[in-house]
């Protein structure tokens, strides 16, 4: 009994430890927040972008043309949800059909309708994390390039209206990835509203801490820390979980609590700053160059269930032990 109990403890605190990897930051970025709130605005100006919409369409075309300004090469992947037809954008270096780390944002608005205005323009929720992601591709080092793999996600934002789901973007991107390309990727950093004047960026609940870890660790480094709390926020379905759900290392870059203007017309680029931007984006920028040249292994956080079955049987087992004791 007395080894077995011990054995409960080493697993129990096996599973409850998550290594810390810091690492110290040897890139200076580039990323340039001013830039970054331009191509927010741009999107902005196409107005509501729900799925299916011409603009949509539009801002779809907008942003290709950048990214292959860029020097990226640019994949569709199509899929009709809801009698839809809906657009991934994927862009890749170089024709990479592997690399290692994926960064994605979606690029859709909520959809007004009779019960819920909807997001509006989608400035913060939508604009700000593509903004992020385009500014990276402008700035990421060639070498890094070939490392990363940008998604832009379509229909994510339309949950609960006409009996829509949330994240169908991604889940369909996730659906269609070969269990060897599932094995090659090594994390998957999203960005969703991330550009509040007022940012702060807790600890998504159900991302992969190992994976935080490494990003808030960069963030302090950098100064940050005021930006990236070192607390925990609560759990958001987004669109890390389909590839949490597949076994990838996955985190969330996301405000928790959402601003005031979350979903309603307020949705506006005054409310969000060209200095968050930059914060975010300098943190990615130091995280995907070094990551590129160094990459780490993310354990997947152990299952709730099982931690919750070790804290029984040890919690159990604890009267039994004493009653041995008390034997001997």
């Amino acid at each position: 009994m007395k080894y077995l109990y011990s054995g409960l403890v080493i697993i129990l605190l096996i599973s409850l430890t998550i290594p810390i990897d810091i690492k110290q930051i040897t890139h200076s970025p580039l990323f340039n927040g001013t830039s970054a709130y331009s191509y927010l605005v741009d999107q902005c100006e196409f107005g509501p972008r729900p799925p299916g919409s011409d603009n949509l369409s539009l801002c779809r075309s907008m942003i290709v043309e950048l990214l292959e300004s860029f020097g990226w090469n640019i994949t569709f992947q199509n899929f009709t949800y809801r009698e839809v037809e809906c657009v991934n954008i994927i862009a890749t270096w170089n024709s990479q059909s592997n690399s290692p780390i994926i960064v994605g944002a979606h690029y859709d608005t909520r959809a007004p309708n009779i019960h819920d205005p909807g997001s509006g323009v989608g400035a913060n929720d939508g604009a700000s994390g593509v903004a992020v992601l385009l500014e990276l591709a402008d700035k990421l080092p060639n070498e890094t390039r070939t490392a990363v793999e940008i998604v832009l996600f379509d229909a994510e934002d339309s949950g609960r209206i006409n009996d829509w789901d949330y994240i169908q973007g991604s889940t369909y991107y996730v659906s269609q990835l070969s269990t060897e390309r599932r094995r090659s990727i090594h994390a998957m950093v999203l960005t969703d509203m991330v550009g509040d004047i007022n940012l702060e960026l807790p600890r998504e609940t159900s991302s992969t801490a190992s994976l935080q870890n490494v990003i808030w660790s960069l963030a302090d480094q950098l100064g940050y820390n005021n930006t990236f709390v070192d607390s925990y926020g609560g759990s958001i379905l987004d669109d890390h979980r389909p590839f949490l759900d597949a076994g990838i290392p996955a985190v969330d870059l996301i405000q928790i609590p959402f601003p005031w203007y979350w979903h309603t017309l307020e949705d506006t680029p005054d409310k969000c700053s060209a200095y968050s931007l930059e914060i975010v984006g300098e943190v990615l920028e130091v995280f995907l160059v070094q990551e590129s040249t160094d990459m780490s292994l993310f354990p997947l956080d152990p299952p709730i269930l099982l931690i919750i079955g070790i804290v029984a049987i040890v919690t159990l087992s604890i009267p039994i032990l004493y009653s041995q004791l008390k034997r001997r």
